[in-house]
């Protein structure tokens, strides 16, 4: 559900654009069942026609004013086709035959919109995670109480009103209070979130955030999983260098965390597991043995990489470091024990 290709967004953002500016007045969950997209996208757009247009907001209903005037681009009628095609043409399309062209319409366009166009094109959100950092909480846990139980007790609608916070001080940058419930723990943890983004991945919606109980640069958290959440009159400013795309990139599927350089071999029953598709940036396919098996390198984080590496069982091997190797061998030394009592 998060986006995965930018042309369908630039598209409904024009048709947006001609509607708020021949509305009195639009809200934002009447766009989303127009578009039938979810409400996250519609804040999405309106955040870059925010850039474009003297965007205006009374009482959850947004108009355009006046737009913030742009220098025409000079396009030839073969450019505009070629945007058009590139606009239109399936998610799935992989051809290069209008690249060099599509390059010289972007250079031609007004700067920003241009950056917008080309960073939707480009941008490939995967939408994954479970909470992956690990804050010291100790200090701050919240033992079970009447008025927090109260929150998992119809917790469908407790999410959604979780989600409709966290949208709003999204998009309004302003800090929120939080009661959250760590996966597998019984007792709650207080943060106070600066709202990053928030995505969808594995049937979850997720929001990365900055807490204060941690020095990461964010956390991710899964919405379901808040107890409470209270929108606050505190602003902050997303930082320019944060990048939701490029920080989901280095996680290896749902965790994130200090990376490690592995070298496994895998047998060659399971080898087109990594020879099909790249499963991550880091990936180095170091030797193709003669009996079809792999030698191939990860820098990764290593939590969610151990399950995967556990879940291929006998046809995967830790070559290297002799560390991570040890802590496999004694993995397998306890599985052994298990399994041979029976």
């Amino acid at each position: 559900m998060g986006y995965n290709d930018g042309r369908k967004q630039v598209r409904r953002i024009l048709r947006i654009i001609d509607r708020l500016q021949k509305s009195n007045g639009i809200r934002v969950r009447d766009l989303a069942d127009f578009y039938d997209v979810d409400i996250t996208r519609i804040y999405e757009d309106l955040k870059i026609i925010k850039d474009f247009y003297d965007l205006r907001k009374d009482k959850g209903d947004y108009w355009i004013e006046s737009f913030r005037p742009l220098h025409w681009p000079r396009i030839t009628s073969e450019d505009a086709q070629v945007l058009e095609l590139v606009i239109t043409a399936s998610p799935l399309a992989r051809d290069t035959r209008f690249e060099a062209s599509l390059k010289r319409v972007l250079k031609n366009l007004d700067t920003s919109l241009a950056e917008h166009i080309q960073s939707k094109l480009e941008k490939d959100i995967p939408a994954q995670l479970e909470r992956v950092h690990t804050v010291d909480e100790a200090d701050e846990r919240l033992h079970l109480s009447e008025s927090a139980a109260d929150y998992s007790r119809d917790n469908d609608d407790n999410a959604e009103r979780h989600f409709r916070v966290l949208e709003e001080a999204l998009y309004e940058q302003k800090v929120v209070r939080a009661v959250y419930q760590p996966a597998g723990k019984t007792e709650f943890v207080k943060h106070s979130l600066q709202p990053y983004a928030i995505f969808f991945r594995k049937e979850d919606w997720y929001l990365e955030a900055l807490s204060n109980l941690s020095e990461n640069r964010s956390l991710t958290f899964k919405i379901l999983r808040f107890r409470n959440v209270m929108l606050t009159n505190e602003t902050f400013e997303t930082p320019t260098d944060f990048s939701l795309s490029e920080d989901l990139a280095s996680r290896w599927e749902l965790f994130s965390g200090e990376p490690i350089n592995v070298k496994l071999k895998i047998a060659a029953h399971k080898a087109y597991l990594v020879t099909e598709k790249e499963r991550h940036p880091s990936q180095e396919i170091v030797e193709r043995c003669a009996d079809g098996a792999v030698i191939v390198r990860y820098e990764v984080p290593k939590a969610e990489f151990t399950f995967w590496v556990l879940s291929l069982g006998d046809a995967a091997e830790i070559l290297d470091p002799p560390e991570f190797r040890a802590e496999f061998q004694e993995i397998v030394h306890r599985m052994h024990g298990i399994y041979s009592e029976d």
